[in-house]
Formats: structure tokens, sequence, C-alpha cells
């Protein structure tokens, strides 16, 4: 059975990185890297396989790892494609203060991550509850 790691995905001032928290069986240089959070994922799970090559040919069973990945408010917006005024009315905050979280301008305080925190949970329950009508309505065609 795979083990469960968290690795945390972050915004850089040009680029998104992502590594793992703690070290685990020996593996403590995982990370990756790269302009987008998808890229910067992508890369880490890259390092992953040649560490597993690695491990084969120094014959040591490298171990099966499944990665959670965590992200910070501009890796989140990145990874989901989410506009971010968009979800700041959404959520009722300002947007140029979201966009700055976002782009790793301005650190949030906690309070402010809760309300981001929760306004991504309300947005998850609308998406779930929200019905797509699978036929066009009769006065528009």
């Amino acid at each position: 059975m795979a083990k469960k790691i968290q690795v945390i995905v972050e915004t850089g001032k040009e680029m998104f990185a992502c590594f793992m928290v703690g070290a685990h069986d020996g593996l403590t240089g995982l990370h990756g890297d790269g302009k987008t959070a998808r890229k910067a994922i992508s890369n880490f799970y890259e390092c992953y396989e040649e560490e597993k090559q690695f491990c084969q040919t120094e014959d040591n069973a490298a171990p099966e790892l499944e990665f959670e990945f965590i992200f910070d408010i501009g890796a989140f917006f990145s990874y989901y494609f989410i506009n971010v005024s968009a979800f700041a009315e959404y959520a009722g905050m300002n947007a140029s203060l979201l966009r700055q979280y976002a782009c790793g301008l301005k650190s949030p305080t906690k309070a402010t991550i809760d309300k981001i925190r929760a306004a991504v949970d309300n947005y998850r329950k609308d998406i779930a509850a929200g019905l797509l009508i699978d036929r066009p309505v009769p006065q528009y065609i």
C-alpha cells in the first residue's frame, strides 16, 4: 500500500515550486518547479520517477508513495484555473488584494486564509449542487 505524503505547492517570484513535507524513507530531495503550478507538479512527479529508477540501480526498492498536494493561494488559483477577480466577488473580498495574495506580493493573515478556505468550500458545494440542463430550452431554439 502506498504511503501518503503531503507536498506543498507554493508561489515564487517567477515560478512555482513544490516539495515534500519532512523526510520519508530517505527521500528528502523530491521537489519540482515550473512556470505554473501544474508544471511544477509534473516536474515533481518526474523527480519521483527518477528517484525510483535510481533506487533500482542501487538494488533498493523505492517506496510507493501517494501524494497529497497542498496549495498556497497563488498556486491554488494557478492550478484550478479560477479567475481571481470573479472569485473575490463570490467571496466578498477585495479583488485587488486577493490578486496580490495570489501573485505573492502580500501575505494573507490566518483570518483571511480561513475566509478564502470557507469561500472555496462554499464554491465546491455550489458546483456539486449545480445541475446543467441536458437539452435546449424550447424558447431559445
